[in-house]
């Protein structure tokens, strides 16, 4: 006699319930389940409680837990509150659901009726209620959006999350002022009524020691995403961003953040309480718009995208520093928020430093005190353990269709080959590609070099020159004034 398997999962109704502390819903059906579960003899091995009212089947982590076990032929059926809690998506979702019971010839037990997904009357019965099920989400979900928006439009914030500057009031939708973050927003705004840039503001909030939300540092895009949101004079604004599916692979939903555009959003007075008032509000985006726009997309700088921090891994940037005569000369730094305190260095230096390195290198490549490209033994070597996974798997195959192993062990061991070959196939790859001539890759590092070298030659072709050679390139700078580079260059086509 095979098993069976519970599932539970919460319905919209249920959280609801819940919430007004009527009762919890998977104990409940767990309690009724189990009792039906030993009233009818049936032996369940497995319980999953699916902790979320989730509508894809990609969010349902416990039900993609379920369905993989159902493929078992020692699994009898699945024993479940009622047909809705398995799903009733849209038809690929819920098309999917019935057939792979139908494959696997799985049984769905209820509290009202035993299902056989083999029997056309049962098949028949089920695809009727997931469809009936279908509908009815789709109604709930116009009732839910249009009870929102009401509820929006009467002033009652309905974020799952409240901004910074602001806690929720439990189990009300609404807001009420941070003693801790509330004062930081307000000075926020004053510093930019008063003319301060975004920049300025983080770097005040970073050197006060003033941490974001979640204990991360600030920056001038979280800055201005404050500054720039209304509900901080008194305003609610329900749907101005909101989540879209764009495309679909196979039963996961592709989604994508979108402004909506005026007038398809609510706009409303708020019951929360202003942290600035209308009229500082206003001075601080008229400050950004006064900021000039830069307006000039021309590559600056040689070694962008390749030299990062060999600290703490973030990409080095270039910025244009005066010195004391008024002059101007551009250096490579840390963005000014990562709290890594790398020194910086001027561009010509780190550039010079780069092509020491990279004429070593040649100079080794050329004598063949530096190997490139692959080594042919471990080539060899990946190619035997192939032939070697690839005999395994056509012995498993032979288990299989012998039925001396079951469909999960099957499975199992075959993804775990497939995954072993695959890694070994990419390996292989990544070997063929590196596998180049010795003089033609030291006469193109030597060409890179001269191109960085040209002062008649353009930030952009610099840039292309370095990426043609090299792959990545950490940075180190010892931590006194005037101290040495350090570079650790990783070429493309050799250790």
């Amino acid at each position: 006699m095979g098993y069976y398997l519970m599932y539970l999962r919460k319905s919209r109704a249920d959280a609801e319930k819940e919430r007004v502390g009527k009762y919890e819903t998977l104990a409940v059906h767990e309690r009724a389940l189990t009792e039906l579960a030993r009233h009818e003899g049936y032996r369940v091995e497995e319980v999953y409680r699916e902790l979320v009212s989730g509508e894809s089947i990609e969010a349902r982590t416990e039900f993609k837990r379920l369905m993989e076990r159902i493929s078992d032929p020692e699994c009898d059926g699945v024993i479940v509150h009622a047909i809705d809690r398995l799903g009733r998506g849209d038809p690929m979702e819920y098309g999917w659901i019935l057939s792979s019971f139908k494959w696997t010839h799985t049984r769905i037990v209820t509290p009202g009726r035993v299902y056989d997904p083999d029997d056309p009357s049962d098949a028949q019965h089920l695809k009727l209620q997931m469809f009936v099920g279908n509908i009815e989400l789709e109604h709930i979900r116009e009732r839910m959006k249009a009870g929102s928006v009401m509820s929006a439009e009467r002033g009652n914030y309905l974020g799952s999350k409240p901004p910074y500057g602001y806690d929720k009031v439990l189990g009300r939708p609404e807001i009420t002022p941070s003693e801790t973050e509330a004062p930081v927003v307000r000075m926020m705004f004053e510093m930019a009524a008063s003319g301060s840039n975004k920049g300025a503001i983080a770097r005040r909030l970073n050197d006060s020691g003033v941490r974001a939300r979640g204990g991360g540092t600030w920056s001038p895009s979280r800055i201005g995403a404050i500054l720039s949101n209304p509900v901080y004079k008194g305003i609610i604004r329900y749907g101005y961003r909101r989540s879209r599916v764009v495309s679909r692979d196979g039963l996961k939903f592709v989604k994508k953040t979108v402004t909506s555009a005026e007038g398809e959003y609510v706009v409303s007075e708020g019951k929360h309480e202003p942290l600035v008032d209308a009229e500082t509000w206003e001075k601080a985006q008229a400050a950004f718009e006064a900021v000039p726009v830069r307006r000039d997309r021309t590559l600056k700088n040689p070694l962008a995208g390749v030299v990062f921090c060999g600290k703490c891994g973030r990409a080095m940037t270039r910025q244009l520093v005066r010195n004391k005569y008024g002059g101007e000369y551009p250096r490579l730094h840390h963005a000014y928020n990562t709290g890594c305190r790398c020194r910086s260095a001027s561009v010509a230096d780190v550039v010079d430093a780069l092509c020491s390195a990279l004429e070593a290198v040649a100079e080794d490549v050329e004598t063949g005190a530096r190997p490139v490209g692959s080594d042919p033994r471990e080539v060899a070597a990946i190619e035997r353990a192939l032939a070697d996974e690839e005999r395994r798997l056509d012995k498993l195959l032979e288990l299989f269709y012998a039925e001396a192993i079951t469909v999960s062990e099957f499975k199992s061991r075959r993804d775990a080959s497939e995954e072993s070959a695959g890694r070994m196939r990419s390996r292989l790859a990544e070997l063929a590609a590196r596998d180049v001539d010795a003089d033609e890759f030291a006469y193109t590092v030597r060409d890179a070099v001269g191109i960085l070298r040209d002062e008649g030659a353009d930030a952009a072709a610099k840039n292309d020159a370095v990426r043609s050679v090299v792959e990545r390139v950490d940075y180190w700078r010892e931590d006194t004034r005037g101290g040495r580079i350090r570079l650790r260059v990783e070429l493309k086509g050799i250790d």
